[in-house]
């Protein structure tokens, strides 16, 4: 009997010892961490930059020259171009202009975020009180570069420059023209899904002309704002 007690005995000291040593095991806690940061969404006129062919204090143009020298001037500051640019909307004022007046004026646009950005709309307003936009044409030229350096280029109507100043195009086509040819040049870059991508500039070149007939004593202002939203909304 004492011998198989003794058994009994160190046989419950080897199982305690065994759960001691359960008790003791090593552990190791493992921690999943997940970041998520959204990127931003910004595309902005570059706010006071505006290449203006006859701002106040400029000569005229002269009838039928693409302005790149001062020197293709009348000796006359007769009309004035007038080319105000905000953050979200550009605003160009025609004033004293004449039959066979031209104007030039050039503004970019920036996605200056970090989401490609899709046109989503083009709002044109035109402030005419003296009826004069039945006698100004237009042409429209879009391009888009990176770093200054150019990708691609749309014109409306088509490559406009080879007749200026005599398009035929109506202002009262510049919303329509300005949402398909900034969307014609976005597809150059990709067809599937057209967007501006960060860091990329979109570049308007206007050129308008007063016709023949226009009212007297006539001004006209054009507004122009045009409404984004990020690259994959249907």
């Amino acid at each position: 009997m004492p011998g198989k007690l003794s058994h009994v005995v160190i046989s419950l000291v080897i199982a305690m010892g065994g759960i001691n040593l359960v008790f003791a095991a090593w552990e190791e806690n493992l921690d999943i961490v997940g970041t998520v940061r959204t990127g931003e969404f910004c595309v902005k006129f570059d706010e006071g930059y505006c290449i203006n062919y006859d701002g106040p204090g400029k000569n005229d143009l002269n009838y039928y020259v693409y302005p790149y020298r001062d020197t293709d001037r009348c000796p006359y500051d007769v009309g004035t171009t007038y080319c105000d640019v905000e953050e979200y909307q550009v605003t160009i004022t025609l004033e004293n202009v004449y039959p066979c007046y031209q104007t030039f004026v050039r503004f970019k646009a920036i996605n200056c975020g970090t989401i490609p950005a899709k046109l989503k709309d083009v709002e044109v307003y035109i402030d005419d009180p003296d009826g004069l936009k039945d006698y100004v044409e237009f042409g429209v030229g879009i391009d888009v570069r990176k770093d200054g350096n150019w990708i691609g280029e749309e014109w409306y109507p088509e490559h406009w420059i080879g007749a200026f100043p005599r398009t035929d195009a109506n202002i009262t086509e510049l919303e329509t023209a300005l949402e398909n040819t900034i969307n014609a040049v976005l597809a150059k870059l990709n067809s599937d899904l057209p967007a501006l991508p960060p860091n990329h500039e979109l570049w308007y070149d206007f050129g308008f002309h007063i016709k023949n007939g226009a009212p007297q004593k006539a001004n006209l202002t054009i507004t122009i704002k045009t409404i984004w939203t990020q690259f994959n909304v249907q």
